[in-house]
C-alpha cells in the first residue's frame, strides 16, 4: 500500500475532527455537530430502543468490556464515514450506550468553535499560500484536483498540504458514496443529545493536528503530491471498499491485517509519522481509559477502529494493564 493509500485508511478510521470539521469549516457548509442534532434523530428511534442481540444481525465496529473492580468502560471502534444501511448499530452496543452515563470521543466534536479552530491550525498564515510553497507542475496537478472536485481555489490553496491532502482524500471516498455526516461519531452524537448524555474528548484538536504539522514543509508537499497522483487509482478504491467492509461485520483480524500493510511501508511518512498518528496515541489514549475504568461509573469511549488492534493497540495495552478486556 503507497503512502496515499495508508493515509485514507487512517483518514477513515483516526482523525475524525480533521476530516468532518476542516472541509466543514473551509468550504463554508455548515459544520459537523449541528449536522448530528438534525439528521441523527431519524435513526434514534431504532437504535435507542433496540431489544437484545438479534441473530445474524451485522456488528458494526468493534466493541469490548473493559471493567475493573469499581467501573466499566464500553470501548467502540469507530469508521469516521458511513453509508444509511450501517445504521441503526447492532443492539450490544445501543445496551452498553444507554447503559453508560458519559460518552468519550478521541475529540468532543459537538465543543462550540471546533470548525473554527480547526480551519486556524490548519491554514498557512496571511500572506502564505500553497501556489507559493509548490512547484508549477505540482500546482498543476492541484488545480486539477480542486476542479474535479469543484474545491473553491482561493480556499484550498490557503490550507496547509497535510490538510488539503485529507481534504481531497474525504471528498474522493464521498464521491464513492461514504458520507462523513454518517460517521460512528456523528452517529454517536446524535445518540447521546436524544439520551441526554455528557459528550468529552480524550484529545484535542490541536493535539491530533500537531501530528501532521510536525512533517517538514518538503514532506508535507510530497504528501500532497502522492495524494494527487494516487487518489482515482483502483487500489484506493479497492482498499477503501475493503476497510469500510471490514468495519461494518466487525472483522477485526482484518482491520489488523490493514493496519500491518501500513507498517511495512518503508516511506518516510510511515517511519515518522505512524508511529505518532498510532502508537503514541494508543499509549496516551490506554492512559486515560485506564483512568476512567477506575472510577466509579459506567462510560462509553469510541475511537478509531484501527487503535484498538493489534499487540500495539488499546485493547492489548489495557489488558497488559491488568485489567479485563472482553469482545462483545
Amino acid at each position: 500500500m503507497s503512502a496515499p493509500l495508508a493515509s485514507l485508511a487512517r483518514t477513515l478510521t483516526i482523525l475524525a475532527a480533521a476530516l468532518m470539521l476542516a472541509p466543514a469549516s473551509l468550504l463554508a457548509q455548515p459544520s459537523a455537530a449541528p449536522a448530528a442534532e438534525k439528521s441523527a434523530p431519524l435513526r434514534i428511534e431504532q437504535d435507542s430502543n433496540a431489544p437484545g442481540s438479534r441473530s445474524g444481525e451485522a456488528k458494526r465496529g468493534l466493541l469490548y468490556e473493559i471493567k475493573s473492580a469499581t467501573g466499566t468502560v464500553y470501548l467502540f471502534g469507530t469508521l469516521h464515514v458511513g453509508r444509511p444501511e450501517f445504521y441503526p448499530l447492532n443492539a450490544r452496543t445501543n445496551e452498553a450506550f444507554a447503559a453508560s452515563s458519559v460518552l468519550y470521543l478521541e475529540v468532543d466534536l459537538s465543543e462550540a468553535g471546533l470548525a473554527q479552530n480547526a480551519a486556524a491550525l490548519s491554514a498557512y498564515a496571511e500572506g502564505e499560500s500553497l501556489e507559493r510553497v509548490l512547484s508549477p507542475s505540482v500546482m498543476a496537478k492541484v488545480d486539477a484536483a480542486l476542479e474535479r472536485y469543484q474545491v473553491p481555489r482561493e480556499a484550498a490553496i490557503r490550507m496547509k498540504p497535510w490538510m488539503l491532502g485529507q481534504t481531497l482524500l474525504l471528498m474522493e471516498a464521498t464521491r464513492r458514496g461514504y458520507d462523513p455526516a454518517l460517521a460512528s461519531e456523528i452517529h454517536l452524537l446524535g445518540l447521546a443529545a436524544v439520551q441526554h448524555k455528557e459528550v468529552r474528548g480524550l484529545e484535542t484538536l490541536a493535539q491530533q493536528f500537531a501530528i501532521f504539522e510536525a512533517m517538514p514543509e518538503t514532506a508535507q508537499q510530497r504528501f500532497l503530491e502522492d495524494i494527487v497522483d494516487e487518489i482515482s487509482g483502483p487500489r484506493m478504491a479497492r482498499n477503501l471498499d475493503a476497510l469500510v467492509d471490514a468495519w461494518s461485520h466487525g472483522d477485526g483480524a482484518a482491520l489488523e491485517a490493514e493496519l500491518e500493510r501500513e507498517r511495512a511501508e518503508a516511506t518516510p511518512y510511515e517511519r515518522d509519522v505512524l508511529p505518532r498518528l498510532i502508537d503514541d496515541r494508543n499509549r496516551s489514549m490506554a492512559e486515560a481509559i485506564d483512568a476512567l475504568v477506575r472510577q466509579r461509573a459506567t462510560v462509553f469511549v469510541a475511537v478509531g477502529a484501527l487503535h484498538l488492534v493489534g499487540p500495539d493497540g488499546i485493547v492489548a495495552l489495557l489488558r497488559a494493564k491488568g485489567l479485563a478486556a472482553r469482545a462483545l
